[in-house]
């Protein structure tokens, strides 16, 4: 399948509207049952997309991050759903959605994040 880098566009940009009021980063646990800090995000959120690609407005920070360890980064939108879900992982071990420098929080810990970009795939062209 392969998407138009206009219609790229749109979807990045869909994404962007469904966060940009009252939207929020949640660390979470690996079930996403348990938030340990929330990181409002800025209005917008995002921005607009360039060919499908939308990046971070703003450095969304949290001061009062409860304990635990954060293996998830949900984003939510103001209704509280889920629109995207991305692993965490440590110092870019691994194969993680994003990286953090320390996934044990302790509960005076900031949690930030310093940037973030999201590409809309233009897929890959399939033969049979």
């Amino acid at each position: 399948m392969l998407l138009a880098d206009g219609l790229r566009t749109v979807l990045a940009d869909a994404i962007d509207a469904s966060l940009t009021t009252d939207g929020s980063a949640r660390f979470q646990n690996a079930a996403q049952t348990i938030t340990y800090a929330t990181c409002n995000l800025s209005n917008p959120a995002f921005g607009s997309a360039a060919t499908g690609v939308i990046t971070l407005s703003g450095t969304p920070t949290e001061t009062s991050a409860s304990a635990g360890t954060t293996l998830a980064c949900g984003f939510y939108d103001a209704t509280t759903a889920g629109t995207l879900q991305f692993s965490l992982g440590v110092n870019d071990t691994g194969t993680p959605d994003m990286t953090i420098s320390n996934n044990v929080l302790q509960a005076s810990d900031q949690v930030e994040i310093s940037s973030l970009t999201i590409t809309v795939p233009a897929g890959s062209k399939v033969t049979s």
